[in-house]
């Protein structure tokens, strides 16, 4: 039987107070507060089938929010994706690859547009392994055992100003805000173009049939009583959320034909808060549907230059793989993380902080420079600040500045 006095390191107490001088953060001799949120609520589901027009290679498929949808917390497009012909497997994910562009108009005029895959594949990075089985199986039509070619419904977030899915760190309590829908006679317009058929399939030759009347609009409604609902359904003058936009420097795919060639895009009259620049690369296909694909290629340098003065200068692979480390993308086996170099701190986790950027305005051109080991096609995108408002007659706007 052991018998303990731990009276010596109790006294020593007394010659530790230099280190003791800070604010008391906590008691941890009493239980924490039992606290509440501010509002009940609970989530419903509403289903909408679509227009028969909304097929594979439709451009611009206009959904108008209905009339009657008061606050929402989410909304997906549901796909009934039918069995790939030929016996092909489907490619990991493929929700993914469903929608090329989201618009998002208020009054005729555009608040801003997605790169729906780049967008939901950033927010895959941010995901643990474990997490990441679970969306992938329950939205992106993922067979975690292998692919296959069988039949499958997916859930494609909509990314709208709220959406969780347009921001990092996947999986957290903090929430997202809900998005008030009552516009008054500004209903808000979702504009889709999907991509071809193949884009889905492991073999461009043997594609899933159409979508055609397997499509959905799912509104995951909140409802609360009806004092509470007047309070979050019209926000009109009142709502302002800030959230990411990611711009696209370059047209589609560059090719890049010579190995540890220097390349250089230039960014001319740049604007807006830019939190970090990604630099997607893959292997060098001929084929637009094999380019769609996480399997990334790192930079083996980087170099930012504002009017001909070096801004940043990441000049080995390996200060390229410490600028991910230190910013914190650690991503899983399916998503591994492109080149970036970062403006913002630690920006991996700031989707909700501001924790710094780059406002490029105070230079009339912005250079990027940077090397590869091998020939590949790439694109590149500004992850910018964007802040979304609603105006006194219901319509939304964007602005960068």
């Amino acid at each position: 039987m052991s018998f303990e006095n731990p009276a010596n390191i109790i006294r020593s107490w007394n010659l530790q107070s230099n280190f003791a001088t800070g604010p008391v953060l906590q008691d941890k001799l009493v239980p924490p507060v039992f606290g509440r949120i501010r509002t009940n609520f609970i989530t419903t589901w509403r289903e909408e089938k679509l227009d028969s027009r909304l097929n594979w290679e439709s451009p611009s498929f206009s959904v108008y929010l209905p009339e009657s949808l008061r606050v929402i917390g989410s909304i997906y497009l549901k796909v009934d994706l039918p069995a790939n012909s030929g016996g092909a497997a489907y490619k990991k994910y493929p929700a993914l690859y469903v929608i090329k562009t989201l618009r998002l108009l208020s009054g005729g005029q555009e608040v801003y547009s997605c790169d729906v895959q780049t967008m939901l594949g950033d927010y895959c990075q941010s995901l643990s392994e474990e997490q990441l089985k679970v969306f992938g199986e329950t939205y992106l039509g993922h067979q975690a055992a292998g692919m296959d070619d069988g039949a499958r419904s997916v859930m494609i977030p909509v990314l709208l100003p709220n959406s969780a899915y347009g921001s990092r760190n996947g999986h957290d309590t903090r929430g997202h805000g809900v998005f008030p829908a009552y516009l008054g006679n500004n209903r808000l317009e979702l504009q889709f173009t999907t991509n071809e058929a193949k884009h889905l399939s492991s073999d461009a030759s043997n594609v899933p049939g159409s979508i055609a009347s397997a499509c959905y609009m799912m509104y995951h409604e909140v409802k609360m009583t009806s004092f509470n609902m007047k309070q979050y359904q019209d926000q009109r003058a009142k709502y302002s959320i800030v959230n990411r936009r990611f711009t696209e420097l370059t047209s589609g795919w560059v090719e890049y034909a010579t190995a540890n060639a220097v390349e250089v895009v230039r960014h001319s009259q740049p604007q807006g808060t830019i939190t970090e620049v990604q630099i997607i690369a893959v292997a060098d296909f001929s084929d637009d549907e094999s380019r769609a694909t996480f399997q990334y290629i790192l930079p083996t340098s980087i170099r930012c230059t504002a009017d001909a003065r070096v801004q940043r200068d990441l000049d080995s692979k390996q200060k390229v793989e410490i600028e991910l480390w230190q910013n914190g993308f650690v991503p899983n086996d399916d998503f591994p993380a492109p080149g970036r170099m970062c403006f913002a701190n630690h920006a991996a986790e700031a989707a909700h902080t501001y924790s710094g950027g780059y406002n490029m305005t105070l230079a009339s051109n912005v250079d990027f420079q940077f090397t590869f080991a091998q020939a590949c096609r790439y694109k590149i995108f500004a992850v910018q600040l964007q802040r979304i408002k609603i105006d006194p007659v219901g319509r939304l706007a964007s602005y960068l500045e």
